[in-house]
């Protein structure tokens, strides 16, 4: 088979490959079985499978190619997604490390994988290097706040917000990135304002998010308000021991002894050891139930 005929196969193959993917592979496997060394038909295979994300398959092929051409900056970059989508972010980094003269995708991969690594500060510095390049895209302005939040960095987290905000106006990641920021900082009403406009756009689904309102609702004196949010908490995830902690220490509070015991009441069908303040406040809640 010379070269043409592999190019007509593999544009017959990716003319199949959308009504019957299985045989387009299997046309060029048997292809590749002739010609083992064929680059052509070994990113073709690696693509089919990469479209299906059977990313296993993709990086047998894929690593094939690069064996053929080790410094190939695309294939450098799409070996490093099919890691980074495997969920193998440290492999997915060495890859990313590897291309010569990044484009603002290998570098917003490369922050993105330092970050799910714990890397804060290294994902960091490469998003500020990515900035240099692309700075008009409002997410790379997410990432670097959420990276400075991880470190605790709150005074620069803030400064960032204060400049996407001038520079990409109202958005909805902005509203809650700066609630999650204002918590940190002790700004309670800012804070609270801000939850409450982004859940004007759209409801608060994450745990961590309705504790950091109802702290901030407790904090200005909305008690009731963050009651319900703290149950909408345990709603989402019934786990957090943290979230009964502050629920029934905030019905004590209130002198709501029977939403007490129930709140502890379903703390035990969920957290299956309590911690020492849950043991103190079962206890209060008991003392409450004598004493009345």
């Amino acid at each position: 088979m010379n070269q043409v005929d592999i190019t007509n196969l593999i544009l017959r193959a990716n003319a199949l490959v959308k009504t019957n993917w299985i045989h387009a592979a299997h046309i060029l496997g048997t292809a590749l079985e002739e010609h083992p060394d064929n680059l052509q038909i070994l990113l073709n295979l690696g693509e089919i499978y990469l479209e299906r994300q059977l990313f296993d398959k993709a990086l047998s092929y894929y690593q094939k190619a690069i064996a053929i051409k080790p410094d190939d900056p695309h294939l450098l970059y799409i070996i490093g997604n099919c890691y980074f989508s495997a969920g193998e972010y440290r492999i997915a980094n060495t890859y990313y490390s590897r291309v010569s003269h990044p484009t603002p995708e290998v570098l917003y991969n490369k922050a993105l994988s330092l970050a799910f690594l714990g890397s804060h500060k290294e994902s960091i510095d490469v998003i500020q290097e990515l900035m240099k390049i692309l700075s008009d895209n409002p997410f790379i302005h997410f990432l670097l706040i959420e990276q400075h939040v991880r470190i605790q960095n709150y005074e620069q987290a803030h400064h960032i917000i204060k400049q996407a905000e001038k520079k990409f106006g109202k958005h909805k990641q902005l509203l809650i990135l700066s609630a999650v920021v204002s918590s940190k900082r002790g700004i309670w009403l800012k804070a609270y304002h801000c939850f409450s406009e982004y859940e004007t756009l759209t409801p608060i689904t994450g745990a961590d998010h309705l504790i950091a309102y109802a702290q901030a609702a407790t904090m200005i004196g909305l008690n009731d308000k963050a009651i319900t949010l703290l149950n909408r908490a345990i709603k989402i995830n019934p786990y957090i021991s943290s979230v009964y902690e502050e629920l029934v220490r905030l019905q004590l509070y209130l002198g709501d002894i029977m939403g007490a015991r129930e709140s502890i009441n379903k703390a035990k069908r969920h957290i299956v050891r309590f911690n020492p303040t849950l043991k103190l406040l079962q206890d209060r809640v008991r003392n409450e139930d004598l004493n009345n």
